[in-house]
């Protein structure tokens, strides 16, 4: 049975990469919060079937992949009119301050240096982790009316 709600929506187009990613969520008792996509166009597909209800806590994108980017695809999200809410984080191997200061300008929560080793991604994970316990505290859900 597919879960309706998923608390993390990573994209993340390496398969080696989207293993190790789930390994360290596993480690840290939180694999069944995340949703995994290899594409930016999977994620929009995903999304797009979600209606009013079922958006994650966090989405988390990877910056390098081809096709549509995670720089281009955090723009879209953040131009979307209901999606924009989503608290949206890149990480990447490298990028440069222009890229990164014009996403954190746009909307995007927190741009991270992917770490080389496996101690570095789950640190990265725990990271992940915290954002959805600080973005809780500032605001109940980005969709509440009142």
């Amino acid at each position: 049975m597919q879960r309706l709600c998923y608390r993390i929506l990573l994209v993340e187009d390496d398969a080696d990469d989207r293993y190790i990613m789930h390994q360290a969520f596993e480690e840290l008792g939180f694999a069944e919060e995340v949703k995994m996509f290899s594409s930016g166009e999977e994620l929009n597909k995903y999304l797009g079937q979600l209606g009013d209800s079922g958006f994650p806590e966090l989405i988390v994108l990877d910056y390098n992949m081809p096709a549509l980017n995670g720089a281009e695809l955090a723009l879209s999200l953040k131009k979307h009119p209901i999606l924009k809410a989503i608290p949206v984080v890149l990480y990447s191997t490298g990028m440069n301050p222009k890229m990164k200061d014009e996403l954190l300008k746009a909307g995007v929560l927190h741009c991270f240096e992917k770490g080389m080793e496996y101690n570095d991604v789950l640190k990265l994970v725990m990271a992940f982790k915290e954002l959805i316990k600080e973005t809780k505290v500032l605001s109940a859900t980005p969709f509440q009316t009142t």
